[in-house]
């Protein structure tokens, strides 16, 4: 025990535990010990234990070190690196600034593939109300954690007048609820980074200014979550069954005042494609954001509405047996692609306005859902254009290293080197 290193996660709340947990074997086989340390009891989670496990993997409240202080945590974990899986937030970038001054090399993780989202080019439509709400139920933890953390981490780590200039600015679009985040700021770069997949790296270099030989590319571990093994891909064939069904996969607009202006609003836009499906001769199955606040609201507005609710568990063998999948902008719409079936991009309703990352709208058997009438004659035209050639040629682009498994160990290589390096 004495001669293991020691990492550190770092992250907002424990529910995105699962990114750091599936890391935890592989690290351990390079000696390498990790605590994750999250700042839960600021808003996200108010009545989380100071330090608890979650299956293997050691968490700590900010609590637990008896301060709001980052420096009080560094100095004692003592860590020899940080993974972040998010470096925009302004605790986030605190952290970071502490862990340069005191050249304790980090690692920004992604957690998604930002190439299927296009989350940084889209103009979102914020729900005024929504998000006048949204933004309410943030303000204490902001005014009391928040920014007293980060306007103490600029104070002590000498920033510049152009580090200051960007606070305020990103304090002025987060109040108006405008969609800014086209560059990162300087202090949300970390020293390497890693990304699920090649596609992702020009995104890295572009948004937080990388050089290309910082950026890793790690495999996407959503392949291991839903147990999409390489057997799986490129194999889908049209399920021939009585009653046949599409996917919706949705990615947690409502819960920030995004485009809906509550959940009971969501709901119904939601309803209304089930009923277009069902004209069409299809069901409806939905899968929802997990870990969201408002799932329970919006799936108490979808009872005995026959829209099928499908869990984790369920999801991947629910979505092959799917006739096609109509998904938002989120990282699992990669799945459905990366088995070769038909995928519909919302682009009807209120969610008109949201565009795609290059990685979905470059899929040849991906099209844009403008109206929820044509699912049928969009499958029944993908089915006579269907180029078998194409799609693996996507898949080969965006399927990440092979195999899957091993992602955690490309990412203990990554921390093994950037330790070295320091």
């Amino acid at each position: 025990m004495e001669n293991k290193l020691k990492i550190l996660g770092f992250d907002s709340w424990t529910g995105g535990a699962h990114h750091f947990e599936r890391l935890l074997p592989a690290l351990e086989a390079s000696s390498i010990q990790l605590t994750l340390v999250h700042i839960s009891s600021w808003g996200n989670e108010p009545k989380c234990l100071p330090e608890r496990k979650i299956n293997n993997l050691l968490t700590r409240d900010i609590a637990f070190y008896g301060s709001d202080s980052f420096e009080r945590v560094l100095d004692i974990e003592m860590p020899d690196a940080v993974i972040l899986t998010s470096t925009d937030t302004f605790a986030h970038r605190a952290f970071i600034r502490y862990c340069k001054q005191r050249s304790i090399p980090t690692l920004n993780l992604y957690h998604g593939l930002v190439g299927a989202t296009g989350s940084e080019a889209t103009a979102y439509t914020t729900s005024r109300p929504a998000y006048v709400r949204y933004v309410l139920s943030k303000i204490g933890k902001l005014l009391r954690h928040t920014f007293p953390c980060y306007i103490k981490a600029l104070l002590k780590t000498k920033a510049s007048p152009k580090d200051w200039r960007r606070f305020f600015s990103d304090i002025y679009y987060l109040a108006i609820g405008k969609n800014y985040f086209i560059d990162g700021a300087e202090d949300a770069k970390t020293t390497k980074c890693a990304v699920y997949v090649k596609a992702d790296v020009e995104h890295a270099m572009r948004v937080y200014g990388f050089k290309r030989e910082d950026v890793f590319v790690v495999g996407n571990p959503d392949l291991i979550q839903f147990k999409l093994d390489e057997s799986m891909v490129g194999s889908w064939a049209r399920p021939q069954i009585d009653k046949p069904s599409v996917m919706y996969i949705e990615t947690g607009f409502s819960s920030v005042g995004l485009f809906f202006s509550s959940e009971e609003d969501f709901a119904n836009h939601l309803i209304s494609t089930s009923r277009s499906l069902a004209a069409q001769g299809f069901q409806m199955c939905l899968k929802l954001k997990p870990n969201e606040s408002n799932v329970h609201l919006i799936k108490k507005y979808l009872k005995e509405t026959g829209i099928e609710l499908v869990s984790n568990e369920t999801f991947l063998p629910r979505l092959i047996a799917s006739s096609a999948c109509i998904t938002e902008t989120t990282s699992l719409a990669i799945m459905p692609a990366l088995v070769g079936m038909p995928l519909l991009l919302t682009k009807y309703g209120k969610l008109k306005s949201l565009s795609f990352g290059a990685i979905l709208t470059s899929y040849p058997r991906g099209y844009l859902l403008e109206d929820v009438s044509d699912v049928s004659n969009i499958l029944l035209k993908d089915s006579q254009i269907y180029d078998i050639s194409k799609v693996n040629a996507w898949i080969d682009l965006n399927l990440g290293p092979l195999p899957i498994s091993k992602m955690p160990k490309r990412v203990a290589g990554v921390v093994e080197e950037m330790i070295g390096n320091g």
